[in-house]
């Protein structure tokens, strides 16, 4: 008898459960507030479609915090639909528009592990590699990320290799390839703020050391000429004078007006380093057509997880 009451307890509790279910959208637990679109009307009980395009609205409007709860209902609710994976993606782009550059990392690795076919998974190597990059922008106080930690740029780096191995003729290689340069450049720029830290402590064999990195890995980069410098200098003081000729020579050779106008010199690269911010992208990409095209078949769609 026991057994039979535990049992009715147990189906009584499934179909309180299953009632609940359909609740609206604003009692589901998905969302702490009601949510709206921005024009303030409520979403309650909305369909797939609606909802993702009351998010693509406030994202494209310049608002991703409202946007991004949306996005997230939409997922959650609808996540066989066509617009769960569009929602996702533009997800990643709202994490970096609402300047959290470390939720829209994440966002991005898991919609490469999901979609890893998606029409658009070049763009999101392309946003990962920007939003790594963005981690290392200056912060309030205006001190320089870079002359402490670089592994930021590091994994931009990567992204970006990834997105111009794979996608070579993607619309966002360009880009990235500048990127890419920059890159190297603010590298080589951190590995020689380190040499010169030992230089001035006259700890010499780690100055040339990390300077000779500099040279090898970094080849045309605008700090080779002063790490060569660096070397020169610390094989003279270290009392190997081939060396340093040696190194000197390779100095004159390779950039004939550096010892003479270091400062010109500097003055110059800086004039020619291009501007990397964002380029105007316009609306996320989307998958075949635009979800605020007319379609009698997107309602049907939209609904069937509901």
């Amino acid at each position: 008898m026991r057994k039979i009451v535990l049992a009715l307890g147990v189906i009584v509790t499934l179909v309180m459960a299953g009632c609940a279910s359909d609740k609206g959208i604003d009692e589901t637990g998905y969302s702490k507030k009601p949510l709206t679109d921005r024009q303030g009307h409520k979403l309650k009980s909305a369909d797939a479609k609606r909802i993702y395009k009351s998010a693509r609205d406030f994202l494209m409007h310049g608002q991703p915090t409202q946007a991004l709860p949306l996005y997230a209902e939409v997922s959650a609710r609808f996540p066989f639909s066509k617009y769960a994976p569009q929602s996702e993606l533009e997800t990643v782009t709202a994490h970096y528009d609402a300047h959290d550059y470390d939720q829209a990392v994440d966002a991005a690795d898991r919609f490469i592990k999901q979609h890893p076919r998606n029409p658009h998974i070049d763009y999101v190597y392309y946003m990962r590699g920007l939003s790594n990059y963005a981690r290392n922008n200056p912060s309030l106080l205006g001190s320089d990320p870079d002359k402490r930690n670089v592994q930021y740029l590091k994994q931009a780096f990567n992204d970006f290799s990834l997105l111009l191995k794979n996608y070579p003729n993607s619309d966002y290689a360009k880009d990235a390839q500048l990127h890419m340069i920059n890159i190297r450049n603010r590298v080589a720029a951190h590995d020689l703020h380190i040499a010169e830290y030992y230089y001035k402590r006259r700890a010499y064999v780690a100055a040339s050391r990390r300077a000779e990195g500099i040279v090898k890995r970094y080849q045309g980069s605008n700090s080779v000429p002063r790490a060569l410098e660096i070397m020169e200098q610390s094989y003279a003081k270290l009392n190997l004078p081939d060396l340093a000729e040696d190194t000197r020579a390779i100095l004159q050779v390779s950039y004939p007006n550096y010892l003479l106008h270091r400062k010109e010199f500097y003055r110059q690269q800086a004039g020619d380093k291009p501007d990397y911010k964002l380029p105007d992208l316009g609306a996320p990409p989307t998958a075949g057509k635009p979800a605020g095209d007319s379609d009698s078949s997107d309602s049907g769609e939209a609904t069937d997880n509901g």
